[in-house]
């Protein structure tokens, strides 16, 4: 697998021919192996135990970690904004630094925005994962710098209750190892969350079918809401240079309410997120806080009708979540309550 670009194409502008292309980053080896984890949402200081559990476990992987100052307080944000897109900077800037692991999720990332230099970020590609509030990260990364980014796991997620059937998928993934993604068997029933391990109790069965081919592209819905009519929003520009390959979009919805995200749907829908879109896989809710107005999947239906939605997916904040792979060109197929993920990154 050839490991900078992929799916090209050309596009004509004012009679200028430019060439465009999503960048996938140089994968990790064993001499290149260097991960720099920066908190640019929520310090860790409040569960070092369970942090440094989760980075042993990355290390066991063959990775190497290097840490910015900020990580490890006890603090959401983790620092002022200006010093934690510096803290990231200082990784950017690191030649020897393959990847950049958000060390947790928080509120507070939207505040960094300002200060992304993502011209700098274009010309130091590396590979970025993180979920939930890191979604303010990787998800404008992707959509105004065509590289491709890591949601689902934070640098923190890997502690003895987080690691689950796509903890090793994920870490592999970053050396190049590619495999098929299948929906899990059992998951976690989000009626019974607690603060320790995931009770693993309920058949995993999603909802609705498809079988598409299209570029992937979300995050935790409440994050890319947020940025949504700002001018960090780059989704218009990014849809039109990918209509050809249409997009599957994929959201984590944490806990917004049902008809916000109703609203929420359709504000997108008048922007035109939804143009060129094929279907739309939605993760399992942590925190459901349903209107007696209209529920969940009512408010996909009633907002797109016309898009193919599929419900109950193994992605966002409750066990077991794959790893999704932001800009990526993917085959989804989900029939008779099982889905799989087939990322094809060709040349």
């Amino acid at each position: 697998m050839r490991q900078d670009f992929v799916s090209c194409r050309f596009s004509f502008i004012m009679d200028v021919e430019v060439f465009l292309c999503m960048k996938y980053p140089k994968f990790l080896n064993e001499k290149y192996n260097t991960i720099g984890v920066c908190a640019m949402s929520s310090g860790v200081g409040h569960k070092l135990d369970s942090f440094d559990a989760s980075i042993e476990y990355i290390q066991s992987n063959g990775f190497h970690i290097v840490e910015t100052a900020s990580v490890r307080n006890n603090s959401e944000p983790s620092i002022d904004a200006k010093t934690r897109v510096d803290e990231l900077n200082s990784l950017v800037n690191d030649s020897s630094v393959g990847a950049i692991w958000l060390a947790a999720g928080g509120d507070f990332q939207f505040e960094t925005l300002p200060y992304i230099d993502f011209d700098w970020i274009v010309k130091n590609p590396k590979w970025y994962l993180g979920a939930s509030d890191p979604t303010n990260l990787l998800f404008p990364i992707t959509c105004k710098c065509d590289l491709a980014t890591v949601y689902g796991f934070n640098a923190g997620s890997f502690d003895e209750y987080g690691i689950n059937e796509y903890s090793s998928l994920c870490l592999d993934f970053l050396k190049g190892k590619n495999g098929e993604l299948h929906s899990s068997s059992m998951h976690q029933d989000v009626d019974f969350y607690n603060d320790g391990a995931p009770i693993l109790n309920t058949k995993t069965e999603y909802v609705g079918d498809c079988n598409v081919v299209g570029r992937l592209l979300g995050g935790c819905f409440e994050s890319i809401n947020d940025m949504a009519g700002t001018p960090y929003d780059f989704v218009k520009e990014f849809n039109e240079r990918y209509k050809e390959d249409g997009i599957i979009w994929f959201f984590d919805i944490f806990s917004m309410n049902s008809c916000d995200v109703y609203r929420a749907l359709l504000k997108m829908k008048y922007m035109g997120y939804f143009k060129y879109t094929k279907a739309i896989l939605v993760g399992r809710v942590l925190f459901k806080n349903v209107s007696d107005l209209i529920g969940y999947e009512d408010a996909f239906k009633k907002a797109l009708p016309d898009i193919n939605v599929v419900f109950q997916v193994d992605i966002g904040h409750t066990y077991p979540h794959m790893y999704v792979v932001n800009g990526a060109m993917a085959r989804v197929e989900v029939k008779d309550g099982q889905g799989t993920i087939d990322y094809e990154m060709k040349e």
